[in-house]
């Protein structure tokens, strides 16, 4: 399998990684990885396949750690960032580390998967979430020593962040799902995850999440990340009913490294 995106820095040395940091995004449909040092990244690759669960996944995942020389290296740091959708905000008052099993079953559904949690740095709540069991045990044998964290909780840490002092949507959309979190002065109203495959279930399942949670659509600001354009069948649609969008921007400069953008920042959090 060979990467959609690849980037190399003309310095990177493959011999000379054990200053850098090593930080893989894990999702049902794809794999990427950047190889960064400070806040430069030397190297990096992009992945990406239909979604076909989590065992085809963890199957790929295999293949591209067996065949790409880079995950035989030995690095100062090693970080996991798993992207899913099996998980739930419970706050903190109420989290039981040992009930994290029982917890996912009753209210997702999940049984006989592995186990993760962690805390949100902005808010008084933990994100548990369902680990793949062959995944799980893919990321011990080959990364022992690494990092996992989970992509949810710094994006809600993120939304948290930005609505301190307003009420946001912070929407990410990836190829055929979605993550929503409604935050407001600073607080985490509601969080939740879509599945859709075509414009017009997008829409649905968002504005059923506006219409839930009594949201102004004259008065919230609506900020966007991911696999989307204002200028997509999605974007043009998101405009005919949000007042106010904001575009999350980053720093690159062309599409290839726009393609590692979100993980590069998300490694700095991670690394923070």
């Amino acid at each position: 399998m060979n990467p959609i995106h690849k980037i190399i820095n003309s310095s990177y040395d493959s011999q000379n990684v054990k200053s850098k940091i090593l930080s893989i995004n894990l999702r049902i449909d794809g794999l990427s990885f950047v190889i960064m040092e400070s806040d430069i990244i030397f190297k990096a690759e992009y992945y990406e396949w239909q979604s076909k669960g989590w065992k085809y996944a963890t199957e790929q995942f295999h293949l591209i750690f067996e065949n790409n020389t880079v995950f035989q290296s030995e690095f100062k740091k090693s970080i996991i960032i798993l992207k899913t959708k099996e998980s739930t905000l419970v706050p903190s008052k109420f989290f039981v580390k040992d009930k994290e099993a029982d917890l996912l079953k009753t209210l997702l559904g999940i049984d006989n998967f592995d186990t993760s949690s962690h805390n949100l740095k902005n808010a008084e709540a933990v994100l548990v979430s369902a680990v793949y069991p062959e995944l799980n045990s893919l990321i011990k044998e080959r990364f022992p020593k690494s990092e996992l964290f989970n992509y949810s909780s710094i994006f809600i840490d993120k939304a948290v962040k930005l609505s301190i002092k307003k009420e946001i949507l912070l929407l990410d959309v990836g190829q055929q799902s979605f993550e929503i979190v409604f935050a407001k002065f600073g607080k985490i109203i509601s969080h939740n995850y879509f599945d859709f495959i075509t414009v017009d279930e997008f829409m649905f399942f968002l504005l059923s999440f506006v219409k839930q949670n009594n949201i102004n659509l004259e008065r919230i600001q609506l900020v966007i990340s991911g696999k989307i354009s204002l200028e997509s069948s999605i974007g043009k649609s998101l405009k005919k009913y949000f007042h106010s969008i904001e575009q999350m921007q980053s720093d690159s400069k062309n599409d290839k490294d726009g393609a590692f953008a979100e993980l590069k920042n998300y490694t700095l959090i991670a690394n923070s």
